[in-house]
């Protein structure tokens, strides 16, 4: 019995191609959707920020904005001040979640709560209380330097230590941009 091997090359050859270059389309292809899609679904970015810290003979602990990436309207932030265990102080009045004395065009300083209109007493009255806060009602204070409404470069806030806040080293200040959910900077006490 002979063994013979016999040769047939016709259409094997052009078939296994075609399917090879359909499958390096098809993932091709793929790539190119998934790498496209990335670019169109990028939502809002957080700004990031840098802070300054110092502490004056009154146990006041001053945080002063150096930089801003991108100035964004105040109202779109929340403050937190955290305690050496990283827990949120809240104070006797919650003032410690959020509630942050601020400084806002005209020189008054008002509450982060800005549903009032500038005519409204309630607002005015909130405006007197926090201006002759002691840090006791209210920990954190905030001052817009510029008076434009937005977190930017010189903006400071001064937290309240020992003496007379809550306060004490080891704890920080967290600045959250609300869009996102993401903590643009930290202040840590010194």
């Amino acid at each position: 019995m002979e063994h013979r091997i016999e040769k047939n090359d016709e259409g094997v050859s052009p078939v296994i191609a075609v399917i090879l270059m359909v499958a390096i389309t098809v993932v091709l292809a793929a790539v190119l959707y998934v790498w496209a899609a990335s670019f169109l679904e990028q939502g809002e970015s957080a700004p990031i920020a840098t802070f300054f810290v110092s502490q004056d003979s009154a146990n006041i602990y001053h945080v002063e904005v150096i930089k801003v990436s991108k100035q964004e309207d105040l109202l779109g932030f929340s403050f937190f001040l955290k305690d050496g265990s990283g827990s949120t102080y809240v104070g006797s009045d919650g003032n410690g979640f959020g509630e942050v004395a601020m400084q806002f065009q005209g020189g008054e300083e008002h509450g982060i709560d800005m549903t009032y209109s500038g005519d409204d007493q309630q607002l005015k009255d909130r405006a007197t209380n926090v201006t002759n806060d002691d840090g006791t009602d209210f920990p954190v204070h905030f001052s817009d330097n510029d008076r434009d409404g937005k977190l930017s470069s010189g903006d400071q806030f001064l937290v309240y230590g020992p003496d007379s806040g809550p306060a004490q080293d080891g704890w920080k200040l967290d600045i959250q941009f609300d869009a996102t959910g993401d903590i643009i900077g930290s202040a840590k006490l010194l």
